[in-house]
């Protein structure tokens, strides 16, 4: 391994959560000291550090002669591809269901859900505008986060130690790397974590863990926006 991973597992397991959940801190104190919530900016800033950070890795990558396919940039194929795909397709056919649910609820359960959300609704889409910009946080998250997250972490620490201990591990500081959303947030972040990292390894690739976690995150992101929808900020079409 070369000083450059070392950094750059430095920066990825323990400076970016640090960063991040300052930096969510201050959004926050920013909006309850009454400026208005800019998620758009907010999702524009998160799309730039993460492209900048995918830009930083892959041009280390390259610069050090390294192949793809230990990023898990394999061609798919066989078996364990065709299941993997019928979980994501199932997966998906789940997520559309909760949206479409979400038209259906009650104001009660609407209220219920927006206070279980704590002040992660600053964060989360309210309108048309927004959710165009999530959706490519989303896509980004998809493929940055598992690029760097099972990827490259996978490479890193399968060198120190077995297979089934980097998928902890990864999990781990995936979770931590969420540490803005609250423990709470950490352990469900962990948790998916630990299936993007058995998904990875049981599809043998990195393709389907970044189609799935790009469809989680814009799916989830559509219900909360139905949840959430600000009918009088909406703008229109």
């Amino acid at each position: 391994m070369h000083l450059v991973d070392h950094l750059f597992v430095l920066l990825l397991f323990v400076v970016q959560p640090i960063h991040g959940t300052l930096a969510y801190e201050r959004y926050i104190a920013r909006i309850e000291a009454g400026q208005s919530a800019n998620r758009v900016r907010l999702y524009l800033q998160t799309l730039a550090l993460q492209w900048v950070a995918l830009a930083v890795l892959g041009s280390a990558w390259v610069l050090l002669g390294r192949p793809a396919e230990d990023l898990g940039f394999v061609v798919p194929g066989g078996n364990s591809f065709l299941i993997g795909a019928g979980v994501v397709a199932a997966m998906t056919a789940l997520l559309i269901h909760n949206w479409r649910s979400a038209f259906r609820m009650s104001d009660e359960v609407r209220d219920k859900q927006k206070v279980s959300l704590g002040k992660l609704v600053h964060f989360l889409p309210q309108s048309n505008r927004d959710f165009q910009h999530f959706v490519g946080v989303s896509i980004t998250a998809g493929i940055v986060e598992e690029i760097l997250y099972r990827g490259f972490a996978f490479w890193y620490l399968t060198q120190v130690m077995p297979l089934w201990a980097a998928i902890i591990v990864s999990a781990l500081a995936f979770g931590i790397g969420h540490s803005y959303q609250g423990i709470g947030g950490v352990v469900r972040v962990t948790l998916l974590g630990l299936a993007f990292g058995v998904f990875y390894v049981f599809t043998g690739s990195i393709w389907l863990p970044m189609l799935a976690h790009a469809i989680l995150d814009i799916l989830q992101g559509a219900m909360i926006l139905e949840i959430l929808r600000d009918e009088d900020s909406a703008e229109p079409q």
